[in-house]
């Protein structure tokens, strides 16, 4: 059951960390630099533009991609061989990603917008705080798509490590 599981899982997660990782090449080109371009200012304004989002896009797909990263490790796991490597370092990508994004990354960028809108910090310390969000958002965007190339390869390995013997022959 858990090999004929496998593959779903890594497919999957394929697709999750490929649809996070365009998000956050989306939010990088497109959105930041209109909330960063002047803080604390364009910070305000960026807060007061209304909003019709109705999907909560990085709950849900930051959520998933590290359910799915660890779950097609450990379904593909027993079976692997050459792969493990790969999926390992999906998987251990996604959970240092998640720690990075709830511990540093989300109260950061969370505490710049509330001292811009309430004004009780210094602009110079918003500009510091934005500049070390944006870096640490551009190292996270990396690491990102590397754990993406990570879960691609671990499924094409995983594949041919598992591959019947009638189709490695033919």
């Amino acid at each position: 059951m858990r090999n004929k599981l496998a593959p779903a899982l890594l497919i999957a997660s394929i697709f999750v960390w490929g649809i996070w990782c365009g998000g956050q090449v989306f939010n990088e080109m497109m959105t930041v630099p209109k909330w960063s371009s002047s803080p604390p200012e364009s910070l305000k304004a960026y807060d007061a533009l209304p909003s019709t989002a109705s999907l909560p896009f990085f709950p849900i797909f930051g959520l998933l991609f590290v359910i799915l990263a660890i779950s097609s490790a450990i379904g593909a796991w027993k079976s692997a061989r050459r792969s493990s490597i790969w999926l390992a370092l999906s998987a251990g990508t996604s959970i240092i990603l998640f720690v990075a994004l709830v511990f540093y990354l989300v109260p950061l960028v969370g505490s710049m917008f509330q001292h811009s809108i309430a004004g009780d910090l210094p602009a110079t310390d918003i500009v510091a705080g934005v500049e070390r969000w944006k870096l640490g958002n551009r190292v996270r965007l990396i690491v990102e798509l590397s754990g993406f190339v990570f879960s691609i390869i671990a499924l094409r390995v995983w594949s041919a490590e598992n591959a019947s013997p009638n189709k490695r022959a033919g």
